[in-house]
C-alpha cells in the first residue's frame, strides 16, 4: 500500500473514531473510554496527515526542502498583511471594551494587542532581514 492511500484510510477511520469518541463522550459510564478514543483519533489524523504527503515510504521525513528566499518574503508579506489586519481587530475590540465599561475584558484586549503589536514588529524585522537577503544574493550574481 502506498503512502497516500494509508494516508487516506487512516484519516477516514480517525474521523470515524472521532464522531464514536464524541457519542462516547456523551454517555455517562463511557465517557472516559470516549475521551480516550478521541486521543487515538487526533493522534491517528496527524499520522494520515503526515502520510498523504509522503510519496514513498523510502522518503525521508521531514523532507530536505528549504523554501526558496522568493518563497519566504511572499509568506512574509502575507503574515504581514494578515497581522496588520488582526492588528485593526484588535483595536476595534479594544475600543469596544472600553466603551461598554467591561474592564475584565479590557485586560485579555489588552494583553491581545500586545502580543500582535510584538509578532508584527518580529515580521518586519524579519522582512527586512529577508530583503537583505536577498540584495546580498543578487549584488553577488551580478558581480560574478
Amino acid at each position: 500500500m502506498k503512502p497516500r492511500a494509508a494516508g487516506v484510510l487512516a484519516v477516514i477511520c480517525a474521523l470515524l473514531l472521532a464522531v464514536l469518541g464524541g457519542f462516547l463522550i456523551a454517555r455517562p459510564p463511557w465517557s472516559i473510554l470516549g475521551a480516550i478514543v478521541l486521543v487515538g483519533a487526533s493522534i491517528l489524523l496527524s499520522v494520515g496527515a503526515v502520510w498523504l504527503l509522503r510519496r514513498s515510504w523510502s522518503d525521508p521525513w521531514p523532507p530536505y526542502v528549504t523554501p526558496t528566499l522568493e518563497k519566504r518574503l511572499r509568506r512574509f508579506r502575507i503574515l504581514l498583511i494578515l497581522n496588520s489586519v488582526l492588528l485593526v481587530a484588535v483595536v476595534t475590540l479594544t475600543v469596544y471594551v472600553v466603551v461598554s465599561h467591561d474592564w475584565g475584558r479590557l485586560l485579555f484586549s489588552a494583553l491581545l494587542f500586545i502580543v500582535v503589536l510584538s509578532n508584527l514588529s518580529m515580521n518586519q524585522r524579519t522582512l527586512r532581514y529577508l530583503r537583505v537577503v536577498q540584495s546580498d544574493q543578487s549584488s553577488s550574481e551580478h558581480h560574478a
